[in-house]
């Protein structure tokens, strides 16, 4: 029910309750916080603001738990409640022991200190402002808490507001502590040595909006893939996978076929956030990888497209033909127009983006009778004849060229009017690689155990680029635009993305070409960048926006039920080898007769903390090795719980911290 006093905020009087389970707590000795937070009424006490905690009672125990503190806390901490404006739960006020009074214009300084005497407040500070200002703290003796001595003191004629001092909460933008996330400019960049701030994607804003889903799939369609890579694997991180070079569901790298590429590129897409290494843009998305032998006849493109299309809701392929007359098929044409608008897994498109290219060429100029370019085994050449990427050139296909960390074109990059968008890369002289760009590189996951690296003796890079780190780039925005708003079609993710990009102007001359093409048309097209760099995070506010009518939801059918003992927790990997998070896992087994669908199943530490499955299912007598991100297995000792997607508990399994003693060995029921 409400309080018989207001909160004072603004200039106005709110109208307040206590929060049932929360109240606040100053507590100058931090030595008394274990005690508190082993009391058995206490579910969690967490740091508001330098000496102030926000304590959460369990459900009926607020009051005396309050009143116990009060009596047992040493001398000077105070305990206060917390509050909620009436009818908003949401909101919640944590009060400080403090109050800030203005006095009015005409007031005498000794007549303040003298009224601030009368309630028994010490001050604290006076402010230097052209009216007499004061911090002053509740005491003992004021015989009031904060609220109800700032009621009290605008009462009184010399004061022009009197208002605790609240304890303001702020949301940084969301910021992952992957160790490696603050060398990746290209999310979030800033001014230093050849980087400026503004080129990057602005990630982090876009991240306040989603980080991703699970149920938006990215098929990066390439040359193999570290699938034991940290930052490729996770909690429900790979639904489906497949290997078009030795035919099997394997798509791991080999260094006998020379593979390196297709582990950075799906680092940059959807690393996963685990606290160590690199992020990609859309770290919550899915992922599928497709490997193929970055060569390939039409019914083998035809069957790569056809499996990723029903799969996946995203296509990043950053491959393509060198500066030749390339045209597609008209049968694999007539797929990319299928796909774009009836592919993907809910049949509203798959959003394909193809990499414009390396050879500062035009992406399509049907009267070339003179370009001259370097191929990588060749050397110099001169194409006489017209020149088509018939992939990028498709008009459903997103077309990404690349910028560089200083906002201008990366000089490599191909071009022309079929460009969509760019996005940023590195920077390197297409004709002669000993000659410096300015630039930097871009900070992704590499090949270590199996394929080719760019960077010896470790699984992150800070050399990869070209077109082939855009494409992904570019990919993971519009993953992130889907998972925001699932019922946007393909078309439409394409379109946000070139209306919410940013115009960046390079108004220098190509060094290698001589041309300057980095304005916009009156169509707001630039041949060198598209319709601009991508701005992840005005793309998803932009979808946002533009939410269409949600559709009917059908009817559920009911869950079969599941017997409670027909999914077991068998063992833990409480301690492995090497960094905990991100490598403990839990070993599931069906040991029912019938398939078990774990869709929407939790498993939960002792602390609350949960990772929920996703589009697994365990065949009878089958057993699968889930790897943790939030929950965790102290080594302490703990309990995991299994629930089904009901919330009702199928499985407990504890274990002691002698169980958990012996590094790389799992605790076993």
């Amino acid at each position: 029910m409400p309080t018989n006093y207001p909160l004072l905020r603004g200039g106005k009087a709110i109208t307040i309750e206590r929060e049932p389970d929360f109240f606040t707590t100053i507590i100058p000795d931090k030595r008394v916080l274990p005690s508190l937070e082993r009391l058995p009424e206490v579910q969690q006490v967490k740091q508001v603001h330098d000496k102030v905690y926000k304590v959460r009672s369990i459900t009926g125990e607020r009051d005396e738990l309050m009143s116990y503190l009060r009596k047992q806390l040493p001398e000077g901490a105070v305990v206060h409640h917390a509050y909620n404006p009436v009818g908003d739960p949401i909101t919640r006020y944590y009060i400080t022991d403090e109050i800030i009074v203005r006095f009015v214009e005409s007031t005498d300084e000794n007549a303040a200190i003298a009224l601030l005497a009368k309630y028994m407040l010490e001050i604290v500070r006076r402010y230097t402002s052209e009216k007499i200002a004061f911090l002053v703290r509740v005491t003992d003796a004021t015989g009031k808490n904060p609220l109800k001595a700032a009621v009290a003191l605008k009462e009184d004629a010399m004061v022009e507001f009197a208002e605790p001092n609240l304890v303001n909460r702020y949301e940084a933008s969301y910021l992952p502590t992957d160790t490696l996330f603050e060398r990746q400019w290209h999310l979030r960049s800033w001014d230093g040595l050849e980087v400026i701030a503004g080129a990057d994607v602005d990630a982090v804003n876009a991240w306040d909006i989603s980080r991703g889903s699970r149920a938006v799939t990215v098929a990066v369609i390439d040359d193999g893939f570290e699938l034991t890579h940290p930052d490729l694997s996770g909690l429900g991180k790979i639904p489906y996978q497949i290997d078009f070079v030795d035919n099997d569901n394997m798509p791991l790298p080999t260094q006998a076929n020379g593979d390196y590429h297709g582990t950075p590129c799906a680092g940059v897409a959807i690393g996963e956030e685990n606290g160590q290494g690199i992020v990609g843009i859309a770290p919550g998305c899915s992922f599928l990888p497709v490997r193929f032998p970055l060569s390939a006849d039409d019914n083998l493109l035809w069957e790569i497209f056809e499996y990723a299309g029903q799969r996946a809701d995203v296509l990043s392929c950053s491959w393509g033909p060198v500066p030749v007359y390339a045209p597609l098929n008209q049968f694999i044409y007539d797929q990319m127009t299928r796909l774009a608008r009836t592919g993907g897994p809910n049949k509203n498109g798959c959003a394909i983006l193809f990499a414009a290219g390396n050879y500062n060429a035009p992406v399509q100029d049907l009267n070339n009778t003179f370009f001259r370019w370097r191929d990588p085994s060749r050397g110099i050449v001169i194409q006489r004849g017209a020149i088509l990427n018939g992939h990028a050139a498709h008009p459903d296909v997103i077309a990404v060229a690349a910028s560089t960390s200083l906002n201008k074109k990366a000089w490599y990059s191909n071009w022309g009017a079929d460009i969509s968008i760019c996005a940023p890369s590195n920077n390197f002289h297409p004709m002669d690689y000993n000659v410096q760009a300015p630039g930097r590189g871009i900070w992704t996951t590499d090949n270590e155990d199996y394929g080719y690296d760019f960077t010896g003796g470790s699984r992150y890079t800070g050399d990869f680029g070209g077109t082939s780190s855009a494409t992904p780039l570019a990919a993971g925005v519009a993953a992130l635009i889907r998972s925001a708003n699932p019922n946007l079609t393909a078309l439409e993710i394409k379109r946000i993305m070139e209306e919410s990009a940013d115009k960046i102007i390079d108004p220098e001359a190509d060094p290698v070409l001589g041309q300057q093409k980095g304005h916009y048309d009156t169509n707001g097209h630039s041949e060198w960048f598209g319709y601009g760099k991508i701005n992840a995070a005005r793309a998803l506010a932009l979808a946002t926006q533009t939410l269409p009518p949600t559709p009917p939801t059908p009817p559920t059918p009911p869950t079969p039920e599941v017997p409670d003992d027909a999914v077991l927790i068998l063992a833990a990997m409480v301690n492995p080898d090497g960094p905990e998070t991100g490598n403990e896992q839990v070993f599931l087994f069906n040991r029912s007769n019938e398939d078990i669908d774990l869709n929407g199943w939790t498993i939960t530490d002792n602390r609350d903390r949960t990772d929920t499955l996703q589009q697994i299912s365990l065949a009878p007598g089958m057993g699968l090795a889930v790897t943790l991100s939030s929950a965790r297995l102290l080594n302490s000792g703990g309990t995991i719980r299994l629930k089904d997607a009901g919330g009702t508990l199928m499985y407990e399994f504890s274990y002691s911290s002698s169980d958990a003693s012996r590094e790389g060995w799992w605790v076993t029921k």
